[in-house]
């Protein structure tokens, strides 16, 4: 392959011959340099002091901010110290978070992604003091920009202006960038006013003539061949860093195998916009592995010089080395499915040490050997090590062979309804609906956050994503009991009734009844929907009746039927009960709105639905939960 033509490869493969690879390095170097010419490339920015931060990012971790482990929905504020505490205890060190706030709920409703940041729990404000808690623990923050989001509310300013406001406000370390390839250039003179030393991360594959201004991109889902490539950026400049992440498959071994050979980061990622796809143990104890490695010789990596494929092994096992001083690191690979024992290095002293297994290594006539277990990862030291690390990854290596390889299952448990009384006739306002045998039709749009169960690989066109946006369908046989159900959503009026007859005040009042004025709808609006009130508010006013939110069932049942009338102004309806996997709580809207956001598929659907139509809506935050075009109505039991 010449260098013109590998210029254009997100992943450089290497030849499979290994007589080939000397002069397969040989290009490598000679691309790099004709390549730097070509682009005029100044790599001053990754040795600025304020970026100095960047070549020791090394792990970061994607975490939605409703999650259960960081979010306490009870206190209604975040829990930092614990999430962090756990998440290292599993992994080892974390030095950078993404703090994701918008997809996939945002499109309900008009607010805009800068809308999701400011109204998390205690506002900018309070998303202030989770940036400030991280940086006390080391660990840098990223925001999250959504260049897709433009058929919500518009900011009076640009949103590379927004941005950079956002970012000061927050006092931010960078910005993930959300499916681009590179930033505005406009946006980076702006971040350097706000604060110096924010970076960009992309998501996808930055292109040579911006890696001067962007120190940081994934390298997501690149399918390695069986010996190992070489990721073309992270060769062509050292100090950026690339984070390799695999989101949905449920074996982590080849993309640690991938920042290995490449003296890459990578990212933990499991809560998958909703859907949950856990680390298994063995990956875990792997990860903690390659952590500690990463972290403890990040020179090596960063600013030594890299040597890809320089050592001939057994076969299906691969060897680079990284130079730092005088001191030489060995990487290796196990591509196979069997054992590699005594595998030969050549090393340049008397001592060698496996930085994985932890133990010294017996050097004789220049050969070190060591083992690597199938699809394992290894590390060799020419030099000596501290007993304190050595005795680390020892500890963490002997439970490898016991460890799951299973996947961290996380099962989704309906949490408790309200009121089951029953009565004998149906309330006013209700309609009664017989129970009996059904077969229900359910449709729902194919989302990465699932329907009742996450989305897993089996849902997916490939290892990558699900076949994301098409619709699907589905029956289920039911046995309903008879049930009465409100014919409208319930009313402005009716619930202003309801606040004034029990003094009802929400635990968490950001964004109740936000469209209503000194404590009353609006004139004109008293006998429509009345909308942000979250499950909650709208279980008090429920239970105040004796009565209960209905099911999805019941609400499709009674649509289906035509019993459900048309209000004035459509929104979604709560259904209950409300499921959780212990990381993710959400329900499911029927009935569709008016508003519908346009433009791109990631945007939550909207407009009016039919009956069996069925949108799963994450619940975050009260501030968020609360939606303007969200209402419900009631049920009870029928005796």
């Amino acid at each position: 392959m010449t260098p013109d033509a590998r210029a254009m490869d997100n992943l450089i493969v290497a030849p499979v011959d290994s007589n080939d690879w000397p002069d397969w390095r040989d290009e490598l170097h000679a691309w790099r340099k004709q390549a730097w010419s070509e682009q005029g490339f100044d790599n001053a920015a990754f040795h600025l002091p304020c970026f100095d931060w960047v070549c020791d990012c090394i792990t970061t971790h994607k975490i939605l901010l409703w999650d259960e482990r960081i979010y306490d929905r009870h206190a209604g504020s975040y829990r930092i110290d614990a999430y962090v505490d756990a998440f290292e205890k599993r992994f080892g060190p974390l030095d950078g978070v993404i703090l994701w706030h918008a997809y996939p709920n945002i499109g309900f409703d008009r607010r805009n992604q800068f809308d999701f940041y400011r109204r998390m729990p205690g506002g900018l404000e309070g998303l202030r003091g989770v940036v400030d808690q991280l940086h006390q623990r080391g660990i840098r923050a990223m925001l999250d920009f959504n260049p897709w989001d433009r058929a919500t509310r518009r900011e009076p300013a640009p949103d590379h202006v927004a941005l950079a406001e956002l970012v000061g406000a927050l006092d931010a370390d960078g910005l993930y960038l959300d499916t681009l390839a590179e930033a505005a250039a406009d946006l980076r003179l702006m971040l350097d006013e706000v604060k110096p030393g924010v970076v960009f991360e992309s998501q996808s594959f930055t292109p040579l003539d911006r890696i001067a201004d962007h120190h940081m991109s994934w390298a997501e889902v690149y399918q390695d061949a069986t010996v190992p490539g070489v990721l073309r950026n992270a060769w062509f400049e050292r100090r950026h860093m690339m984070h390799v992440v695999h989101r949905w498959v449920a074996d982590h071994r080849g993309e640690m195998q991938l920042a290995l050979m490449n003296g890459a980061g990578m990212v933990v990622w499991e809560n998958i916009f909703g859907s949950w796809n856990g680390w298994s143990d063995r990956d875990a104890a792997w990860f903690r592995l390659w952590n500690q490695v990463r972290h403890t010789w990040s020179a090596h990596f960063s600013d030594g010089a890299w040597t890809p494929l320089a050592a001939m092994a057994p076969p299906g096992v691969y060897a680079s080395y990284f130079e730092h001083g005088d001191v030489r690191l060995w990487v290796l690979v196990n591509r196979s499915d069997e054992w590699a024992r005594q595998v030969p290095l050549p090393v340049s002293g008397a001592v060698a040490s496996d930085l994985m297994a932890g133990t010294s290594l017996l050097v004789r006539e220049g050969v070190a050997l060591t083992d690597l277990p199938p699809r394992g990862l290894g590390a060799v030291l020419e030099d000596e090590v501290s007993a304190s690390f050595l005795q680390g990854q020892a500890a963490v290596w002997s439970t490898l062979e016991q460890a799951s390889g299973g996947p961290d299952v996380r099962t989704v448990a309906a949490l408790p309804t309200g009121s089951n009384r029953s009565v004998s006739t149906p309330p006013d306002g209700m309609t009664e609906v017989d129970g009996g045998s059904w077969a229900r039709d359910v449709s729902y749009r194919i989302r990465e956050c699932g329907f009742y169960q996450s989305a897993s690989a089996p849902d997916c066109q490939s290892h990558t994503l699900p076949r994301l946006h098409d619709m699907a369908a589905f029956i289920v046989e039911e046995t309903p009991t008879p049930f009465a159900i409100n014919r409208k959503s319930v009313t402005n009026a009716e619930f202003s009734r309801f606040l004034a007859g029990t003094g009802y005040r929400p635990r968490h009042s950001e964004a109740f009844l936000e469209d209503w004025r000194d404590g009353e709808p609006q004139s004109g609006r008293e006998n429509h929907p009345v909308v942000w009130v979250d499950l909650e508010d709208a279980g008090a006013y429920a239970a105040w009746l004796g009565q209960r939110l209905p099911s999805e069932a019941e609400w499709q049942r009674a649509a289906e039927l035509g019993l459900l009338e048309a209000d004035e102004g459509a929104v979604w309806n709560w259904t209950g009960p409300q499921r959780s996997d212990g990381r993710t709580r959400f329900c499911m809207l029927k009935g569709g709105c008016d508003f519908e956001a346009t433009g791109t598929a990631w945007y939550a659907d909207g407009g009016l639905q039919s009956p069996a139509f069925t949108a799963k809506y994450l619940l975050m935050c009260p501030g968020l939960d609360r939606c303007g075009t969200v209402g419900f109505r009631t049920a009870v039991n029928l005796a």
